[in-house]
């Protein structure tokens, strides 16, 4: 099975996430290996309003929209209905450890992806460092004074 570093939304989480409060999330595609293309959603949680809107307004044409409780409610719940066939991850990773699970799980990819995308020989020392930021996940990756950024579903798909 392959690593996904958030937690899979159920409706009952999402129940939860009500209770604790939270009525403003922002919901925007999410690709990763093992989910089935155009059928991932990453849903963050916002505490109030502008939040989430400062989140969506980053987001590019059609990737994501901020929602609002109760109005809402029905687009969200529709898409954790149990035979959806969608899935929706929240944007709070679940390890402390994600970025060497990542590295582990996903070797071969990254390897292949450096072999056919970058310059870097074999014998170079090559730091990666993934990051998360407005619910994108981002591969760094670092090698002799050159740095490059990728969107880390390319770099271990």
């Amino acid at each position: 099975m392959l690593y996904i570093p958030f937690e899979q939304v159920t409706l009952n989480l999402f129940h939860d996430l009500i209770s604790r409060g939270y009525k403003d999330f922002v919901l925007q595609k999410f690709e990763w290996p093992s989910v089935s293309f155009g059928k991932g959603f990453l849903l963050s949680a916002y505490e109030n309003i502008e939040l989430a809107h400062v989140h969506a307004f980053e987001l590019g044409v059609k990737e994501g929209k901020a929602l609002h409780l109760p109005d809402d409610f029905e687009k969200i719940e529709k898409l954790l209905e149990v035979d959806s066939g969608y899935r929706i991850f929240l944007n709070k990773i679940k390890n402390i450890d994600w970025e060497k699970r990542m590295l582990k799980h996903y070797n071969l990819n990254i390897v292949n992806y450096l072999r056919s995308n970058t310059k870097f020989k074999r014998t170079d020392k090559i730091d990666i460092l993934f990051t998360l930021e407005y619910g994108r996940v981002k591969a760094i990756i670092e090698c002799n004074g050159t740095r490059k950024e990728v969107n880390a579903f390319d770099l271990i798909k």
